[in-house]
């Protein structure tokens, strides 16, 4: 962490100003760089949640709200996002900004890239997710499949379904892939626990875990699947 602290300490932070109706009011060139992929145009024609798909709009009307009751500034945190299914990584600093109108109250989004500085290839020995509030740390072993949500993914086990914050691209970088297999852009499964491989014709699935749940293996990666299982 002192590492990254102090190579922030040379980085061109991102900014974002915005109004109480959360319009976007400023925003600096290093905003343009960082999300290159988002159209100027776009940044400033609607508000802070249009640039945001849906299921990320609640957290960050959450994170804003706590932003304004906050009697200082919010902490810097570590938030993860995906962008055109690409992982990122920004620290990120809220502030209410005073204006000579107290009506006129804007807040200020300060962050930094720290993408370069994650080290993706880190595992996870013990994988963090929440069931009806609960939190847990899962053994990766215990896993029988992960199911992509969105931005997030759902891990199914033989105790049931949890719920993770991080996607199933994330996921796949942080998992043993000695263990765990990509078999379509919605699935990763525990190799350990397919159970058997069923093949008709061009379609390919897989039966997991001590239930009857039949994933299904996506063309494009079927042949390796199967070259990969010594079935071809």
């Amino acid at each position: 962490m002192n590492r990254i602290l102090s190579m922030i300490e040379q980085m061109e932070p991102g900014v974002v100003i915005f109004n109480d109706d959360l319009t976007i009011s400023s925003v600096s060139s290093m905003v343009f760089m960082i999300f290159g992929h988002i159209p100027r145009e776009r940044i400033f024609a609607g508000d802070l949640l249009d640039i945001h798909d849906e299921a990320a709009r609640e957290k960050v009307k959450e994170t804003l709200r706590l932003a304004r009751q906050a009697q200082r500034h919010i902490p810097l945190s570590l938030k993860f996002i995906t962008s055109e299914g690409h992982d990122r990584y920004l620290l990120v600093k809220l502030i209410t900004v005073a204006e000579r109108d107290p009506a006129s109250e804007k807040i200020c989004a300060l962050f930094y890239d720290i993408t370069p500085f994650i080290v993706a290839e880190r595992k996870l020995t013990r994988v963090p997710v929440t069931s009806r509030g609960d939190i847990h740390l899962l053994r990766p072993e215990e896993i029988v499949y992960l199911k992509a949500d969105n931005i997030y993914s759902l891990i199914y086990t033989e105790a049931g379904e949890f719920h993770s914050d991080l996607s199933l691209g994330a996921m796949e970088k942080r998992l043993s892939e000695d263990i765990f297999y990509r078999i379509h852009r919605s699935y990763l499964v525990n190799l350990a626990k397919v159970r058997k491989v069923h093949r008709e014709s061009s379609e390919c699935t897989v039966a997991a875990g001590g239930g009857e749940v039949r994933l299904p293996v996506s063309r494009d990666k079927m042949q390796r699947f199967l070259t990969d299982l010594g079935l071809k």
